[in-house]
């Protein structure tokens, strides 16, 4: 089975899950990004940010499906041995939808497939800016692992780390996303849905 398959399965079947919802609430999330690119040598980690919303969706007590809209600055840090550093900045629009386990009602762990959509391709070098578009491919296919903490006024905390399952480049060798992800959420009012 590709991976594409194995995505496309997985999608399915948490969209499957997400129609026996009893309950949904929606929120917006943002973040600190580290990122870079894998099987690299010289690609050191980039700070960037994300920020989007999400509505997750209650299936039972301890399970949930989240799917979220994100915009997610990534790529990383060239360090080639004679240049001097530069940044090459990957900005995506993420699509997760992570299925959650809520081992209490306030904290949970989480996995799932994400698609990505490169919106911008840009070297940035001693205040200039080159895209690079050309270089680097229009579409991210990854998964991710996460947890997150819900008070009970709204504000939540969580981490995440996805990985790329697709080359993201045109270069020889394969190099994919390398996502680690801090933030917080902010989850508004819920309604049930009847059935």
């Amino acid at each position: 089975m590709t991976k594409k398959a194995i995505f496309l399965f997985l999608t399915v079947s948490l969209f499957t899950l997400a129609a026996q919802a009893q309950q949904v609430k929606f929120g917006v999330k943002g973040g600190l990004n580290v990122s870079k690119l894998t099987n690299s040598d010289y690609s050191k980690s980039r700070a960037g940010i994300y920020l989007g919303g999400f509505a997750r969706v209650g299936i039972t007590e301890n399970w949930s499906i989240q799917p979220e809209l994100v915009y997610s600055g990534q790529g990383f840090v060239a360090d080639p041995p004679i240049l001097d550093d530069y940044t090459i900045a990957l900005n995506y629009i993420n699509l997760p939808i992570m299925a959650q386990y809520h081992i209490i009602p306030e904290f949970y762990l989480e996995a799932g497939p994400q698609i990505g959509f490169r919106v911008a391709a840009k070297v940035k070098d001693d205040g200039n800016s080159y895209d690079v578009g050309d270089s680097y491919k229009g579409l991210d296919l990854g998964l991710g692992f996460g947890l997150g903490y819900d008070f009970d006024f709204g504000l939540g905390v969580g981490a995440r780390y996805n990985f790329g399952l697709t080359d993201v480049s045109d270069a020889r060798d394969k190099h994919a996303n390398s996502v680690a992800q801090f933030g917080v959420t902010y989850t508004f009012g819920k309604f049930s849905i009847k059935k």
